[in-house]
């Protein structure tokens, strides 16, 4: 029995080898390794092949949905929708997208995004293809600016794009009239550009359109072009006639914008990006001058002047001088009368030959003008006093009624007392022929009816006394002028008897007066067959007989 402090035999137990040929890495961990490796490698390979994420807030979500809406640039794919949702006050879109790689660069505060769906506008139907792809975001990329996440939509295409070649412009006008985004601009009546914009200005004085100019019809644009309203029909009546101007059937529907250069301003040089033009009303209202100088007269009418209107042209001898600016009721201290149509004139001395070349921004020119207005005035105030200068109301269209006022010398005019409670020079006024006429039978009647009745029956009961008193000496005398009536009819027997044998077929005279009486017949016959056929064909008075060339 062996003790406790015997040691045990150790052949019993087994023995840790130790193999030190074999010492390294251990092969267990090897797979967690390349799993590490792979791993990463896909999460690189991923994150590299995705693009930059951005947001673009709409208005609508009409046609987007996440996960199918795509992001494309001239129909190739640059991006997906990821997700829709709302803004924190409800009040927009905010759409998730991401864009391929590569796109971080075009990403700027100047890029577009707008939404592509079935569209009908001035310019067209659009779109059309969505109707079976669906809707998608249109981007337009701008690498000029600064780089952004963060869009905000377009809620309609625009109109032009930034890789389109040409000039843009403004133009001032004092109402919209059919003006419409999308509308085409007109150069001799082919369309060049379009109307990209249009809002109220800041002081609310007029309203500002933009329009686009596409190259190389953007060289015709000029410092001195002339734009104008081109939509709808121009109906003009005048003394050549009827004449009716529109642009295209286009312009007729959607509206439209055209301008000219006049060929004085040819050479005038090619307008800047964002020269401000005027917008006239019509073709006619651009080829008069821009009238910047008017002196203001007063014209008062003793008559209606009704067909007058504002804006009427005022003329003298036949050429437009001036424009009437207002027209409302006063009262004559001469005639006590409170219904005196008070007429306000604007002479307009631009519209005289030689005074549009002279430079009003010159401080010499200033004092010039000055001086040139106090001579109008007295100029106007001497041809009154001396030449008898006045003003009446013509009648410029029959059809419409329409008047203007006309200027003209009157020499054998009654001189007149010219009112001095108007702040403006006055101009004495004369009626129109067709009141004049009026007066004059107005007069007639007035005379007619001042005649007493009672005179024309006394005169008419005086002839009728004469009348019986003339009766009563005819009975007294009637047996005397019985015989004298006797022995005057036997001398006329004589007298025919001795005319007969005169007038006899075998006689001179005789002949004569048959060969006459025959001409006479034939000459009668021939006026009967005429009236005839006049009363047959009345037309033959304007035509001539049928037949005859």
């Amino acid at each position: 029995m062996a003790t406790p402090d015997t040691p045990q035999s150790t052949s019993a137990v087994p023995q840790a080898v130790i193999d030190e040929e074999h010492k390294g890495f251990p092969v267990v961990w090897l797979l967690p390794l390349v799993a590490v490796i792979v791993g990463g490698w896909l999460i690189y390979k991923t994150i590299s092949e995705t693009g930059p994420s951005i947001t673009i807030t709409f208005i609508t979500a009409e046609g987007i949905q996440a996960g199918k809406t795509r992001v494309k640039f001239r129909d190739v794919e640059v991006g997906k929708v990821d997700d829709v949702v709302f803004s924190d006050d409800l009040t927009r879109i905010i759409v998730h997208i991401t864009m391929h790689p590569g796109a971080e660069s075009y990403l700027t505060d100047r890029t577009r995004f707008w939404v592509v769906r079935p569209r009908i506008g001035a310019s067209g139907v659009s779109g059309l293809s969505t109707l079976v792809s669906g809707a998608y975001i249109a981007m337009e990329p701008n690498q000029e600016g600064k780089q952004a996440k963060s869009f905000t939509g377009l809620e309609k295409p625009p109109v032009v794009t930034a890789d389109l070649e040409g000039t843009s412009y403004r133009l001032r006008s004092k109402k919209l009239g059919g003006v419409s985004i999308g509308a085409p601009v007109y150069f001799r009546q082919f369309e060049v550009g379009e109307i990209t914009e249009y809002r109220l200005a800041e002081d609310h004085g007029h309203v500002d359109i933009s329009v686009f100019v596409r190259a190389p019809h953007d060289q015709y644009v000029r410092e001195a072009t002339r734009f104008w309203n081109a939509g709808g029909i121009d109906l003009k009546l005048d003394a050549t006639g009827v004449q009716l101007e529109m642009q295209t059937v286009t312009s007729l529907l959607a509206g439209g914008i055209a301008f000219e250069t006049l060929p004085r301003h040819a050479d005038s040089p090619q307008a800047a990006e964002g020269t401000v033009f005027d917008l006239y009303d019509s073709h006619d209202a651009s080829l008069e001058a821009p009238i910047t100088i008017a002196y203001t007269f007063v014209a008062r009418f003793s008559g209606s002047v009704r067909g007058l209107t504002v804006g009427a042209p005022v003329e003298f001898r036949g050429i437009r001088v001036g424009t009437v600016k207002s027209i409302e009721l006063g009262f004559d201290p001469r005639l006590s009368d409170t219904s005196v149509p008070v007429v306000l004139i604007d002479l307009e001395p631009e519209r005289l030959a030689g005074f549009a070349d002279i430079d009003l921004g010159d401080e010499a020119t200033r004092r010039e003008q000055e001086d040139l207005e106090q001579h109008m005035v007295r100029h106007i105030e001497e041809s009154v006093q001396k030449r008898g200068l006045r003003a009446r109301l013509e009648t410029g269209n029959l059809v419409t009624g329409a008047l203007y006022v006309d200027l003209e010398y009157f020499p054998d005019a009654e001189p007149v007392v010219l009112s001095q409670t108007s702040e403006y020079p006055e101009i004495p006024t004369l009626p129109n022929p067709l009141e004049g006429i009026l007066i004059g039978f107005n007069k007639l009647i007035d005379k007619l009816e001042a005649a007493r009745l009672e005179d024309t029956l006394i005169s008419l009961n005086e002839l009728m006394a004469s009348t019986n008193q003339l009766v009563g000496t005819i009975d007294q005398r009637a047996p005397t002028l019985a015989t004298e009536l006797e022995t005057t009819l036997k001398e006329a027997r004589a007298t025919l008897s001795t005319l007969r044998a005169m007038a006899s077929t075998d006689g001179e005279i005789g002949n004569e007066l048959y060969n006459a009486l025959a001409e006479i017949t034939a000459a009668a016959r021939s006026i009967r067959v005429m009236s005839e056929y006049l009363e047959r064909h009345p037309e033959a008075l304007i035509k001539g007989k049928a037949g005859n060339p």
